[in-house]
């Protein structure tokens, strides 16, 4: 029985690892990668924008992240997704696609997101979400049609751009892009509006492409939770107290699954620290108030020893 189960071992499931440790408990992280670092580990980037780290890409920050918690000896499964999560007395039970069975006192959710697909199919010429495959995927001389409206389809508008496609359009129905971005990329690149897609062709209203890139936002990934029917926020994320505690006493949601604040590196770790901490609180209860009742005990006088009269003699 560990103290917690922490199922993902990106960012905040690896933090709250990590404070679970120092504080003196004893944590398991189950991750399906054989690495830790989350999404991490799909970012081939420069990520600039942790404070303390320079000159880092995700793929770098991700090994730190692995190699860290692995100095520490906290117990990692990896390579083994999660097929099941159950409320059982004392706790959670949790069960890898590999057939372990792993219970936990309490059982912090931190798997992340997945790109949302929008009912398309990765393909040769489909690409869905950021990350490695978007990254390598060759655009020199290539038409790209890039579908969304959000910071990642006119962020990626700007890379496939100087990777030296040759013509590029993103189709949005809405616009939600950061003003930096919208400034870099020409409207007459742009539509907006509905828009009819083939990925067969492929083709985009009518129009052929060589690539088309789904870059549709993300989704919170938790297929093995479908039957807790946690509460859900309108846009799909679990929703938590501050404590980062669902509805479900002992169980926690961290990271992007819950997005209690700005989705990123740093906001995940932070979560991680706080479910940790009230993780701490919860499991010390008990101890606590057993420790108040010995020293209660001790101060306490002790009774003075009942004598036993002198049988009476004739």
């Amino acid at each position: 029985m560990f103290d917690a189960v922490i199922i993902g071992g990106g960012p905040a499931g690896s933090s709250c690892a990590l404070w679970l440790k120092m504080l003196g408990f004893r944590p398991c992280l189950v991750e399906r990668r054989q690495a830790l670092g989350g999404l991490q580990n799909d970012n081939p980037y420069p990520n600039a924008w942790i404070a303390p780290v320079r000159d880092k890409t995700g793929l770098e920050i991700a090994a730190d992240i692995d190699r860290h918690l692995k100095e520490h000896d906290i117990v990692c499964r990896l390579g083994e997704a999660v097929s099941e999560l159950e409320v059982v007395k004392g706790g959670f039970r949790v069960t890898t696609t590999g057939g372990e069975i792993i219970l936990g006192r309490t059982c912090v959710l931190a798997t992340g997101v997945r790109p949302v697909k929008g009912g398309f199919t990765d393909s040769d010429t489909v690409i869905i979400g950021p990350g490695q495959t978007l990254f390598n995927a060759g655009f020199e001389g290539r038409s790209v049609a890039i579908l969304g409206g959000g910071d990642n389809a006119f962020e990626n508008y700007i890379f496939v751009r100087k990777r030296g496609a040759g013509r590029i359009t993103l189709f949005a129905r809405t616009i939600r892009a950061r003003r930096e971005f919208l400034e870099k990329v020409p409207p007459a690149d742009v539509r907006i509006g509905p828009y009819a897609v083939d990925p067969a062709e492929p083709s985009v209203d009518g129009a052929r492409f060589d690539r088309i890139l789904v870059l549709y936002g993300w989704e919170p990934y938790l297929p093995y939770a479908r039957h807790l029917n946690l509460r859900r926020d309108p846009r799909g994320f679990v929703e938590t107290s501050v404590d980062c505690e669902t509805a479900i006493p002992g169980l926690y949601a961290i990271g992007e699954i819950a997005q209690r604040m700005h989705p990123c590196c740093v906001t995940s770790m932070a979560d991680g620290v706080v479910a940790a901490k009230a993780i701490q609180r919860t499991l010390e209860q008990d101890a606590v108030a057993r420790f108040a009742e010995r020293v209660r005990r001790a101060a306490a006088p002790e009774p003075a020893a009942r004598r036993e009269p002198f049988p009476r003699t004739r």
